[in-house]
């Protein structure tokens, strides 16, 4: 039987790719004792596997001296002001909280005074209207203020972002009633990850 075409009379396709198409020029080849079907692009694909292999590229041992401690400690010093620029640009200060260890981030509402809110952003439908708290224009505002001002829209419930004052769900303070809360207390009451 001719194993270039099935017996009616249908081009058979690539063991690899599956193409079945005229132009794709499905040739059988054997391998490994095995006549297969494969196709001109998959001929060409796997033409280097039967290729002897190159030799492998010799690795040169790095030459001078390895940089100095000045040296170092430039790049080091480099790398602190460039963190130090990026944290003086955040519209918030960032801290642990004493009692649980977590990350309280403060920003300024609208009247100035400072709010730590939860690192954590959370879908506003989960947290009531009354605790929820949105950073718009680098300021913490609460969802009433922002349904107050005109020049906002009301509060989209569906959105994440809604933030959270960290006292709310610190366990240094009472579980909350509200079930999406009580989940970030009973969250905070483990240490956080040394990279959180």
């Amino acid at each position: 039987m001719d194993l270039d075409t099935l017996p009616d009379e249908t081009p058979v396709s690539c063991a690899f790719c599956g193409s079945r198409e005229p132009d794709a020029d499905v040739r059988t080849q054997e391998r490994l004792g095995v006549q297969v079907a494969v196709c001109a692009a998959c001929r060409e694909r796997f033409a280097g596997a039967n290729a002897p292999a190159t030799k492998a590229p010799v690795i040169e041992e790095p030459r001078g001296l390895p940089p100095t401690l000045g040296q170092q400690s430039g790049a080091v010093f480099a790398l602190v002001q460039r963190m130090a620029r990026i944290a003086a640009d955040r519209p918030y200060t960032e801290e642990e909280c004493e009692h649980c260890g977590h990350l309280v981030h403060h920003y300024r509402d609208s009247a100035g005074a400072d709010v730590g809110l939860a690192k954590e952003s959370v879908l506003a439908v989960s947290v009531p209207a009354d605790e929820r708290w949105r950073v718009v224009a680098d300021r913490a505002v609460t969802v009433a203020e922002l349904e107050a001002d005109d020049e906002y829209d009301e509060d989209d419930e569906d959105q994440v972002g809604a933030r959270v004052r960290h006292a709310v769900v610190c366990p240094a303070n009472p579980a909350p009633a509200n079930p999406r809360l009580a989940r970030m207390w009973n969250a905070h009451r483990t240490p956080p990850s040394p990279d959180h």
